[in-house]
């Protein structure tokens, strides 16, 4: 028993607000605190250049739909963008690194009953779904890349048999579901309990609130469509609109009713997210080992 008492961070610093503690979390070394820090960050970076480019072509300011590549590749075209390309490199390796150290080490105290495996299934599959990512940004830094091609999704692939359209909305049923899943966490906000609370102002709690809120709202709709895409296309058997990730998404609502409207209000909440996973990688709570 003492021994798991020794794994979780002490709670004389944590307080409470409105309703949300500082969770206690299982003893990391510091290196595993380096790569949350810096994952978190290099992928705020990301989302928040594709929201900003959303937005400004949303009031004609220019900008344009582009998904996580495409903003890799407006980060490489600034000043200093191969170093820069080079930065979120590293950055994204470790947020890789650390999702699958979160798996194996069990730095968030899920445990190994069903409920904790689901979760720390999910973060391999949120780690390596970056995996590309930082090798796409590494490639245009070393000038390996042209960055302007486009891999196929397999999707119509997946159509050519029964067999792969059943994957397919299989597929297309989990990206909805984990497009829900946002929602939920936006709605309780449990991601408040990973701060150290006791380390931000007020202003700074009610940022990390409301950003989070907003932007796992936002993630989650453009999860919701792309997995409505997918499981459209294994139910009609084909592939009439190919909308498999993000720039789909964002092109998905600009085509609507309004569509200017909802794009800038997706582009703020994308920015939203990059806040939210800004300041993740900024005032997260980590039990960092002493030894």
């Amino acid at each position: 028993m003492a021994t798991t008492a020794s794994r979780v961070a002490p709670a004389s610093n944590s307080i409470t607000w409105r309703g949300y503690r500082t969770a206690s979390l299982p003893s990391v070394p510091h290196w595993v605190e380096l790569l949350g820090r810096a994952g978190y960050i290099a992928k705020g970076v990301v989302y928040f250049v594709v929201g900003f480019l959303a937005f400004k072509l949303a009031i004609g300011a220019g900008g344009q739909i582009s998904g996580a590549r495409g903003a890799i590749r407006e980060i490489g075209q600034q000043p200093f963008g191969r170093v820069l390309l080079g930065l979120i490199a590293i950055g994204l390796i470790g947020y890789t690194a650390w999702r699958l150290v979160q798996a194996g080490k069990d730095t968030e105290g899920d445990g190994t009953d069903a409920k904790g495996i689901v979760k720390r299934g999910g973060y391999v599959i949120s780690g390596l779904s970056y995996v590309l990512l930082a090798f796409f940004a590494a490639s245009l830094a070393l000038g390996i890349a042209t960055g302007s091609g486009q891999s196929d999704s397999g999707q119509s692939f997946l159509l050519g048999s029964l067999f792969g359209r059943i994957v397919l909305g299989i597929i297309g049923g989990g990206v909805i579901g984990a497009g829900i899943a946002f929602g939920y966490k936006a709605y309780k906000a449990k991601f408040m309990e990973k701060y150290d609370l006791a380390a931000m102002t007020e202003k700074l709690r009610s940022v990390a609130l409301y950003a989070g809120r907003v932007g796992l709202t936002t993630r989650g709709v453009a999860f919701i469509i792309i997995g409505g895409f997918l499981l459209n296309s294994a139910v009609q058997g084909t592939s009439g609109e190919d909308v498999t990730g993000l720039a789909d998404a964002l092109a998905v609502i600009a085509a609507q009713s309004y569509g200017k409207v909802l794009l800038a209000v997706t582009g703020l909440g994308l920015m939203c997210y990059a806040v939210h996973s800004i300041m993740r990688g900024w005032f997260r709570v980590f039990n960092v080992s002493k030894l």
